[in-house]
């Protein structure tokens, strides 16, 4: 990932993030030669396009973690674009599907500009680490007893119309003490991370631009007071140095070490990304999948596209299996149905 900032996350997730592409016929045969004239631009290794007997077989082997920047996949009509987050965000993930002869594909997504930060890195960490001691985010209390299942578990929902952020992260919270309520447990210290850019459009490029806001205790909050905290939030200190100092590495060793330690309980209690609405006329339908990462492990994607939006969720399959993951969905999409 040549030319990218320093990626320093926990070292035990794969960190890829996936949009699917159903095509209304088989991808174009030139694919394979776009898939090679991109990677050679960006400067990275090229692997032809692969293939698999089902699109879940395929999102098995493009979520694994691999050390490409992007790798493509195709399965009948379904293309799948899985790329580690270090080197494309979820809005680059749009461009990518235009260089492969699939756009225009654009979004209206808006960034949040210069957005003030929480502020050094020292700072934020100690504040989490007091967050940890006094106040530590929900955790999902997984359907049945973890098994030492690998990969993850995707599942996928369609609600008509476009759905906003905030009612989006309000009905994940909700639904988060739904399903903690029916198994005798309370959602306390609901923490909800958002994934953003600062800036959007062509000027941007590809690669990763996002930015993370967080939202504590958002079980508390009603729709206006999700709104106005997303508004406010302001943007977390990625956990790199953001100068290359003779110490650089070993902080990063030692950010990296932390991370993989303090992740279950540093983490948030779910990761909310929403592409906004986007425009792909030869495309037919989109599903967006963003990582897991800390915490409990669980991420809500969303995606607007040709009047519907397609909701996702993605957990560790050593914790969650299909119908678990998708009864927590299904609650989401009620809410979703509840506050239209």
């Amino acid at each position: 990932m040549s030319g990218q900032r320093p990626w320093v996350a926990d070292p035990r997730i794969g960190w890829r993030i996936l949009l699917t592409a159903t095509l209304p016929q088989p991808p174009p045969a030139e694919l394979a030669d776009r898939l090679a004239a991109l990677a050679r631009d960006q400067g990275w290794p090229s692997r032809s396009p692969l293939a698999a007997p089902s699109l879940a077989h395929l999102r098995a082997r493009l979520v694994a973690a691999a050390p490409e920047p992007l790798l493509v996949g195709v399965h009948d009509h379904e293309l799948v674009v899985s790329a580690h987050h270090g080197a494309l965000d979820g809005l680059s993930l749009l461009a990518v599907l235009d260089r492969l002869g699939l756009g225009p594909a654009t979004s209206s997504a808006r960034g949040v500009g210069d957005r003030t930060t929480t502020g050094g890195l020292v700072t934020t960490v100690a504040h989490r680490l007091g967050e940890v001691a006094l106040r530590p985010p929900a955790r999902v209390t997984p359907p049945a007893a973890p098994v030492p299942e690998p990969g993850d578990v995707l599942v996928d929902a369609e609600l008509a119309g476009s759905v906003r952020v905030a009612p989006l992260v309000h009905a994940a919270a909700q639904a988060v003490g739904r399903h903690q309520a029916t198994r005798g447990r309370r959602a306390r210290h609901v923490a909800v991370a958002v994934g953003a850019v600062r800036t959007q459009g062509a000027a941007r490029g590809l690669g990763d631009h996002s930015v993370l806001l967080r939202l504590r205790d958002v079980e508390r909050l009603d729709l206006a007071g999700v709104a106005e905290a997303l508004g406010s939030a302001p943007v977390v200190t990625p956990p790199a140095p953001g100068a290359d100092r003779p110490w650089t590495p070993l902080l990063g060793r030692a950010t990296a070490t932390g991370l993989r330690v303090l992740a279950p309980r540093l983490g948030s209690t779910l990761l909310v990304s929403h592409l906004g609405e986007v425009d792909a006329p030869a495309v037919e339908r989109l599903a967006f999948h963003p990582v897991t990462a800390g915490g409990t492990g669980i991420s809500l994607g969303a995606v607007g596209h040709r009047g519907r939006t397609v909701l996702t969720l993605r957990a560790r399959a050593a914790e969650w299996n299909d119908n678990g993951l998708e009864q927590l969905l299904e609650a989401v999409v009620s809410l979703l149905r509840e506050e239209s």
